[in-house]
């Protein structure tokens, strides 16, 4: 069934995409109900030809065991040990059986497929051979052959008689009559002689009958029209009873074909369909009869074939609109008719065949009278969909009654009725509705269709889903109204879009529940599935958005509608037990990530009049962050309860970082935006980006000190990857505001001013962060963390009194004029002596050489700094003061802090620890 539903339904979109006649999707739908079903009965030979080859197997490994048996048994026992017998093949009977079965099994097989190669070349052919040497071969071919040569002879008599004008014409076809009558009455009482001897008679006979009587009214006018064809309906009668009491297929056959072919033969040209067609419905009520009591497959064809060929040449050259009334019930007739056929045929089986299909009547029936009713309704608006609903609902309703009835005797017979009320249904959309309502239709079908594979365990079925819902998926594209403006969400795309979003979800969790049942390649499709579930969604929401929102809510009610939609994913993987729809959650980062980037870039070409905490913007970052940290827990109680991979874990990581980044990030944003709109001073400035700098920073070392999530399942993650961009930011920060010389409307007092304490308060908290160990990692040393503080320090010393300096002496805030300033450079020297002092006396009190030594460098920087630029003016007195000053604090150092002896018990080791 699978086979052919997946054919069909690529069949009608194949016709309907690239064939321009009006019926092509039924032309395609036909050559793909053909290719199913040589598919299907292609599988069904080689199955055959597997059990066949493996019965002849087991046969051929039987007889060498039954003969290895019987020589075991009159062959003497030898008497010998096995030890005794060392290169002797000890070789069982049983094993040479077998490998005397492969070699003929292979030989076989090779056979067969040489054979399948030249049948298929010659198959045309070969039938034709066949059918011929059984006439002659089987039965009772001396007397077939007699009855051909006496039918020409009737033939020649009665062409002589005419020609010689020796009888009147009534005579001569009385006489022919007459001798088919005898044939008749003679096979009537040889009937029970073999080889059907009787049956050959009766056949030649009503084939005379036939002849004389078409020839008396056609051609020679002896008879009316009405007399003529009333005759040939009685002998078609009197055929067809002969045949169902004597069980004789042949003649019903026989019977059939005359019948069909008498209103034709007999025809008068008045076009009298309604006689035609109730003639023919006559003619089928009879094989109806005769298939209530026998399986006859040839003559339910034969009936078909003339019927429907006959009336669609009918319909082709004469039908008009105003023969619909009187068309159409014999239509309908006719349909109902064969299917009643095609279901007595598979009821009617004996008791090895029960539920025997017959394919061709089965499938063909519906697509030939559903061509023949495109016909009739061609100029109807809804005629067609309402034929294909009508269709779909009556095989639905005869599968569901065969499969209540009678179970799995004829389960074959209710798939093929299923998968035809599923074509006929999804051709029902097209017909009747747009390609929105199409395309959402055929994706629910689709889900249908993967419900039904999974809970049958038939692929086939479920491939039928992954192609409709596919096809549905292109039908809403070709539609071409992807527009972001004039969309209505009850008539246009966003309801379609709603539906194939659904039915993709609806296909993910039919495909988790019946994971066990799934083919290798089907196991990425739930993840693929919610996937496009999940763009569908995002893609009909934000249309949504975009024409139902203003233009000052937009941006957070994208960002709203997001982090909702990401909610209703967390609670459907607890509510449904659906673990990786929960991944579906990944998606809330990189979405307002990526929405907030393109709204901030388009916010700066229009002026940057965007901020987002407006407009409930605040709200919307507020929901997005409990929704992401709540997805992020949820993560983390899935992974405690099943660990999942490396890969896995470092997206989590990842994704708490950036988490934490992005919502700074947006704070940054917001804070600018305020800056450039209410033109901030200078110092107001730079205590504001502080606070934004320090803030998340310090609250983040408050946060690792207690025992809470996320802090303790990801330490690593918020004490040494966190804090990065926030520290660079700082140190940036930092260097910026060096720059600004501190001045404000109120006297500069050093150190005492907000420039200075802001800068102060960030080495403090530099110091603090390297006493909790923040970023260090195998990468970062802790010894390097710890010179970030210390140089900060430093740095912060001379800053306090250049800005002094620049207030005081007023000296340019600067880099030139403080590098010329000889006060300025005087300063830094006592300064940076000082700074020495300071160091090397805490390597005295903590007897650390490391420390001595970093004083020592210092000094060394000074006494640098001297000679190369002190030097240049000696005469100057700022000069003067520097060497004195630096070389009297030389002698103090000297004096204070000499360098500290090594002890003996401290390995070298010892010190540097005091740095790791």
């Amino acid at each position: 069934m699978g086979k052919i539903i997946v054919t069909t339904i690529i069949g009608l979109f194949t016709g309907m995409a690239y064939l321009s006649d009006p019926f092509g999707w039924l032309f395609g739908g036909l050559i793909g109900l053909s290719l199913g079903q040589v598919w299907q009965l292609s599988d069904r030979v080689k199955g055959l030809e597997r059990e066949v080859s493996r019965l002849q197997t087991s046969a051929q490994i039987k007889r060498p065991e039954v003969g290895a048996s019987r020589e075991t048994q009159t062959a003497p026992v030898a008497k010998a040990p096995l030890s005794d017998l060392p290169n002797a093949q000890q070789t069982t009977p049983r094993t040479e059986a077998a490998q005397e079965a492969d070699r003929w099994r292979d030989k076989r097989f090779a056979k067969d497929r040489q054979v399948d190669k030249e049948a298929n070349s010659l198959q045309f052919f070969n039938k034709l051979t066949e059918q011929v040497r059984r006439f002659f071969t089987q039965g009772n071919p001396v007397v077939r052959v007699g009855m051909l040569v006496l039918f020409f002879g009737l033939s020649f008599l009665a062409k002589y008689a005419s020609s010689a004008g020796l009888f009147p014409i009534e005579m001569r076809l009385t006489v022919i009559a007459l001798i088919a009558t005898a044939l008749l009455v003679i096979g009537w009482f040889t009937r029970d002689r073999h080889h059907g001897y009787g049956l050959i008679l009766q056949g030649g006979g009503i084939a005379a009958l036939y002849l004389t009587i078409f020839a008396a009214g056609k051609f020679y006018d002896l008879m009316s029209t009405t007399m003529t064809f009333g005759l040939m309906t009685v002998i078609v009668v009197f055929g067809v009873a002969l045949a169902v009491l004597q069980n004789a297929q042949g003649l019903a056959t026989m019977a059939t074909i005359g019948g069909f072919l008498a209103p034709i033969l007999t025809s008068d040209g008045s076009g009298n369909h309604v006689a035609l067609f109730s003639f023919y419905l006559l003619l089928n009520l009879g094989i109806l009869a005769i298939a209530w009591f026998k399986a006859w497959r040839l003559l339910n064809w034969i009936g078909f074939l003339f019927t429907f060929v006959i009336t669609s040449l009918w319909s082709v050259q004469s039908y008009q609109p105003q023969f619909y009334s009187s068309t159409q019930p014999f239509l309908v007739a006719f349909f109902l008719l064969y299917l009643t056929v095609s279901v007595l045929f598979s009821t009617k089986q004996p008791p090895k065949l029960t539920g025997l299909v017959d394919g061709s009547l089965v499938f063909g029936l519906p697509m030939v009278a559903f061509g023949l009713q495109t016909l009739l309704l061609n100029d109807s608006e809804y005629g067609l969909p309402i034929s294909a609903v009508i269709l779909a609902a009556l095989y639905l309703a005869l599968a569901a009654l065969l499969m209540k009835k009678y179970q799995q005797s004829h389960r074959l017979l209710s798939e093929c009725f299923i998968a035809l009320g599923i074509i006929f249904l999804t051709l029902a959309v097209p017909l009747a509705l747009d390609a929105s309502w199409t395309s959402a239709t055929w994706c629910i079908e689709a889900a249908g269709l993967v419900w039904i594979g999974a809970r049958q365990q038939r692929w086939l079925a479920r491939a039928a889903g992954y192609v409709l819902y596919m096809a549905g998926a292109v039908a809403l594209h070709a539609n071409g109204h992807f527009y972001l403006s004039g969309l209505q969400i009850i008539a246009d795309q966003v309801l379609s879009l709603v539906i194939l979003a659904l039915a993709a979800f609806c296909i993910g969790l039919i495909l988790q529940r019946h994971r066990a049942v799934l083919t290798h390649y089907e196991m990425p499709l739930e993840s693929l599935s919610i996937l496009i579930g999940l763009a569908w969604w995002y893609v009909a929401g934000s249309i949504k958005i975009v024409n139902e929102v203003s233009h000052e809510y937009l941006f957070s009610g994208i960002i709203l509608f997001i982090s909702l939609s990401s909610a209703a994913c967390l609670l459907l993987s607890r509510r449904l037990h659906w673990p990786n729809v929960l991944n579906a959650a990944y998606s809330l980062l990189p979405l307002v990530v990526l929405w907030s980037t393109v709204s901030f870039v388009v916010s700066m070409f229009d002026g940057g009049s965007l901020h987002p905490f407006q407009n409930l913007g605040g709200l919307a970052f507020a929901l997005f962050a409990g929704v992401q940290y709540y997805f992020l827990w949820l993560k983390g109680k899935q992974h405690a309860e099943s660990p999942a991979s490396k890969s896995t874990e470092i997206l989590v990581k990842g994704w708490h970082a950036l988490t934490v980044w992005g919502l700074w990030l947006a704070l940054i944003w917001e804070v600018s935006w305020y800056q450039n709109r209410q033109h901030w001073s200078d110092i107001t400035s730079i205590l504001v980006w502080f606070a934004v700098f320090a803030g998340p920073l310090l609250l983040l070392m408050k946060l690792l000190k207690r025992n809470m999530w996320p802090m303790v399942q990801h330490r690593s993650v918020y004490k040494d990857w966190v804090p990065v961009p926030l520290v660079l930011m700082l140190l940036l920060w930092f260097f910026g505001a060096s720059v600004n010389s501190g001045a404000t409307q109120w006297f500069h007092l050093p150190i005492l001013n907000p420039v200075d304490l802001a800068q102060l308060a960030l080495v403090i908290l530099m110091a603090y962060a390297v006493q909790q160990n923040i970023m260090v990692t195998k990468a970062v040393r802790q010894a390097l963390i710890m010179s970030v503080p210390l140089v900060l320090g430093f740095v912060w010393l001379n800053l306090v009194l250049l800005r002094g300096l620049h207030h005081f002496i007023e000296v340019p805030y600067n880099a030139q004029a403080l590098w010329q300033s000889d006060t300025v450079q005087m300063s830094l020297s006592i300064l940076w002596s000082l700074c020495a002092l300071v160091i090397m006396n805490v390597s005295r009190r903590q007897q650390s050489r490391n420390i001595w030594l970093l004083g020592v460098s210092v000094l060394g920087v000074v006494l640098l700094k001297l000679f190369t630029i002190d030097l240049q003016d000696s005469g100057n007195l700022t000069r003067i003061v520097s060497f004195m000053v630096v070389g009297g604090l030389m002698l103090l150092i000297g004096y204070l802090s000499p360098i500290p002896s090594r002890a003996p018990t401290e390995p070298e080791s010892d010190n540097r620890e005091q740095f790791s």
